[in-house]
């Protein structure tokens, strides 16, 4: 064991009971701060000092001391801490970083501190940086294998912030930037992790992060000897031959390359870009130098790290849009796959108060952001938040109102081109944006977003400064002469100048073909979205009087190619997004026009996540066009706020199914209570239930029974869980008089018999045909069976199922179970087990003479199935003129 295992024994033998039963169980959290392999529980449960030093040693390496120190702290016992720390100070090296750091590490540290402590804005003026920390707002992280099957989302990314909400605090879903690379709940540690997220939801900032945390000693220190960044655009423009130790050397040039070699182990790749990256992973490397050394093409030497063909011992993290993680899986072995989720609420205003040095200016455009639903619902995408801070910082700066101009996606990036054309744009040649969309548009088409130097100066006459505000250059080396490549600041600015040059540079016979075009090709559909932004009147007040955007034809081509759209055979897969199109105009007219076209009849979307501003979207087009038939959602999951938007608009459909989860109790009521007023009270199927501490809601709503398609669907409402009964009782006298019910069940709450009071006037009131009632797992007493029986009186005739089980009745109440037995006369079944009753109260239930004599065959069942309710003497058969199955 060594001088390190001594000095452990001798601290460790300080601890007396409880404590050293502390110090077991603090182990666990400190394995995650230093990412090392777990102990498991049963093994140090019962083990002594000395097997505890060693189980520490073994699974901890380098990292024992400095863990058993802030186990100790963590324990409070920092006098321990401190004597170890003494010992250990002359006999363990781990204790003393520089003398194992080399000279050539700390200056690389140092560099890549320097490097990545300061960032520029997208529209930052040369020389013109801002401190990380200052735009670095802490993004949540979701540890899930999501469904590859998942439609694309990349550049659209909106809301989600009540979802967010939930994750925020759950250890079990979210992660810390540092806990990426954690061991998992089997105690490996994953070597090649894909972190995934839409564009500009924060991946190359994150990856920024973790640069300038490890280089701060903040993160993976004894974890990782040596961080490196490649971002895939730039590898791209590698055209000849290279080697992984060359572009390792590349990012510092006194780096010691034999450290490197000798330890891949402690080497991490941050691999940003993969969506980006243009050369396929299948590269045939046969009969090529295999090393680290060897020089091949750079998509050879890639492919060759992502497929862990060399340095296979170091860990990769790969940074990827949702649409390219599909086509990593298909080469590279992935550990885990963790998504970007953007800002929380909370997030979103830690921002803005980083954003504005003014903190009066930052709750002003905070409050505006918070009042404008479809603003706030975009700002969990940081880059969309920082043009929203941008915008807001523009017109406070110029004693203006915070402009209104905020309410579409468009207005957004339309707001942000203005700026930028304002402050950075001044000597553009009108032509500027003309030449900048066509551009734009060829590399949506090719799905290209590097463009080399060489296309901008034929574009531009070698004036390519005229572009600068909305082009961003990157320097490479290439056959050691350093070059340079440009790309659109964002690729939703790329789409939207694209959009721009179709309204205005095009002519309506090729604005016609691209519109025909993008009904079969995906890559052109964010160009038409916002080409219907473009075609909002109070988009096209924000755009400067240099770009002419005529669009008397444009909205009747627009309005055509809706229809052909809504009537394409793949309708179904993007709904939605037309319904998003339709929000971007914002033409009253024109949406009322679409909407009736196609969708007052049937409207089904099959979504996924639905958040709050798709349902602003979907409450929007309903509103244009008065009335919906039938509104299909349930292959969408809705939360409490998307509920909150639609309850508003859901009086216009005649027919709606939907399902939502984790609802408030008061919006569940204000459901309800939509529910009760609506004009059309027909056929209602309700369930509403707690399922671990979560209220959930499943509504299907017809205005004909015959609408129905399953038959075996009856008209029921239900309430399932330990929910108030005040509530309940409430949610019964909204429903249960306006619709006409065949089955009630309210189950697994706790009734009183006010309740049951309550209940049966409800049901006095009501028109139903009740058939079966569910009381059960309620809590029920003797003291409700006088309520109970004399509330359902009035369904003697109608009641088939009546179900009481497991409840606390006792044999008090066994003589007004009989009364309900001879008197109901539709009565099937009776469900009464798991009640409190004596052998002698069982024996008393069992009036099968008393009911033969009504003309009823009763067939008693305790703890067993019931094998045969009918008797075979056909005598017996033609005298009996019901059957009743009593469960006890």
């Amino acid at each position: 064991m060594g001088d390190k295992g001594e000095v452990l024994i001798s601290i460790l033998d300080e601890l007396i009971g409880e404590e050293l039963k502390r110090f077991k169980f603090s182990l666990e959290s400190i394995e995650k701060k230093y990412l090392c392999q777990h102990i498991p529980r049963g093994k140090l449960e019962h083990a002594q000092v000395t097997d505890i030093v060693s189980l520490l040693i073994d699974h901890y390496s380098d990292h024992t001391i400095n863990m058993v120190k802030d186990a100790l702290i963590h324990i409070k016992k920092r006098d321990l801490a401190d004597q170890l720390l003494e010992k250990a100070e002359t006999v363990l090296e781990e204790l003393h970083p520089k003398n194992r750091t080399t000279v050539c590490q700390e200056s690389y540290k140092k560099e890549v501190k320097k490097k990545y402590g300061k960032t520029k804005d997208y529209n930052s003026l040369p020389g013109e940086w801002v401190d990380f920390d200052k735009r670095f707002t802490k993004l949540l992280i979701l540890k899930r294998h999501p469904n590859l099957q998942e439609r694309e989302y990349e550049l659209q990314s909106r809301g989600h912030l009540e979802l967010r909400e939930t994750y925020k605090n759950d250890e079990d879903i979210c992660l810390q930037v540092e806990d990426v690379f954690a061991s998992d709940e089997n105690g490996e540690i994953p070597s090649t992790i894909a972190l995934q997220g839409p564009a500009g939801i924060g991946k190359t900032f994150t990856v920024n992060k973790i640069m300038f945390d490890w280089a701060s000693n903040n993160i993976f220190q004894g974890k990782f000897d040596y961080v490196f960044h490649f971002n895939f655009r730039e590898l791209n423009t590698i055209s000849c031959n290279v080697s992984l130790i060359e572009l390792i050397s590349d990012r510092h040039s006194n780096l010691n390359l034999d450290e490197i070699l000798a330890r891949p182990e402690k080497l991490l790749f941050l691999m940003d870009g993969f969506d980006e990256w243009k050369f396929p992973l299948d590269q045939d490397d046969s009969g090529l130098g295999k090393g680290e050394c060897s020089k091949q093409p750079v998509a050879i030497t890639v492919s060759r790290l992502l497929k862990r063909k060399i340095f296979s011992e170091s860990t990769l993290l790969i940074t990827t849009r949702p649409a390219s993680l599909g086509t990593l899986e298909e080469s590279v072995t992935l550990q885990r796959c963790a998504e970007i989720l953007g800002f929380s609420a909370d997030e979103i205003q830690e921002y803005v108060f980083n954003y504005f040095p003014d903190k009066e200016q930052a709750a002003q455009a905070l409050n505006y952001i918070k009042e404008n639903e479809s603003v706030l619902t975009l700002c969990f995408v940081p880059v969309v938040c920082w043009i929203v801070c941008e915008v807001i910082k523009d017109s406070i700066e110029r004693g203006e109102e915070i402009t209104r101009n905020l309410k579409t996606i468009t207005q957004v990036f339309v707001q942000f081109v203005r700026i930028l054309l304002k402050y950075h744009g001044n000597k553009c040649p009108s032509d500027t944006i003309h030449k900048l969309g066509s551009l734009a548009l060829a590399g949506v088409r090719k799905h290209q977003f590097l463009f080399q130097e060489e296309e901008l100066e034929k574009l531009f006459s070698n004036h390519i400064q005229d572009a600068s505000a909305f082009l961003d250059k990157i320097l490479f080396k290439q056959n050691l002469i350093c070059r340079s490549a440009y790309h659109f600041l964002h690729l939703s600015i790329q789409e939207l100048l694209a959009a721009m040059f179709c309204v205005s540079g095009m002519s309506d016979e090729e604005r016609n073909k691209l519109l025909c075009e993008a009904l079969d090709n995906s890559c052109f559909f964010n160009v038409v979205y916002f080409m219907f932004g473009l075609a909002n009147k109070n988009t096209q007040a924000l755009i400067p009087d240099s770009i002419v955007l005529p669009i008397s034809v444009l909205r009747t081509q627009l309005e055509n190619w809706m229809n052909k759209a809504m009537t394409s055979s793949s309708i179904d897969s993007y709904v939605l997004e037309l319904l998003h199109c339709l929000f971007e105009i914002q033409d009253e007219e024109f949406v009322r026009k679409v909407m009736e076209y196609r969708y007052t009849d049937h409207l089904a979307l099959i979504a996924g996540y639905l958040n709050k501003h798709d349902c602003t979207v979907i409450k929007y087009c309903i509103e244009q066009c008065g009335e919906v038939r039938s509104l299909d959602l349930l292959l969408c999951i809705l939360g409490e706020e998307e509920v909150k938007v639609l309850v508003e608009v859901l009086q216009k459909c005649r027919c709606f199914s939907m399902e939502a989860s984790n609802l408030t109790n008061t919006t569940v009521q204000n459901f309800c209570q939509m529910l009760s007023t609506h004009p059309d009270k027909k056929c209602l199927y309700l369930d509403i239930a707690l399922k671990k501490k979560q209220l959930n809601l499943y509504c299907k709503r017809y205005w004909h029974r015959d609408l129905i398609a399953d038959v075996s669907v009856t008209e029921s409402f239900s309430i399932n869980g330990d929910l108030p009964e005040d509530f309940i009782l409430n949610i019964c006298a909204l429903i249960i008089p306006k619709y006409n019910f065949e089955k009630i069940s309210l189950q697994n709450s706790q009734l009183s018999n006010n309740f049951l009071k309550g209940l049966c006037g409800v049901l006095e009131t009501s028109t139903i045909d009740l058939q079966s009632l569910e009381l059960n797992d309620s809590h029920l007493t003797d003291s409700c069976v006088d309520s109970l029986s004399s509330g359902l009186d009035e369904f003697s005739s109608s009641l088939v199922r009546l179900d009481l089980s497991n409840n606390f009745f006792t044999d008090s109440s066994v003589a007004s179970f009989i009364q309900i037995m001879l008197k109901y006369t539709s009565l099937e079944i009776f469900k009464l087990e798991g009640n409190q009753f004596s052998l002698e109260g069982k024996r008393n239930l069992d009036v099968k003479e008393e009911m033969r004599r009504c003309g009823c065959r009763l067939s008693v069942v305790d703890d067993g199935p019931v094998v045969s309710v009918r008797s075979s003497n056909e005598e017996e058969h033609q005298e009996c003129k019901r059957y009743l199955s009593l469960y006890i």
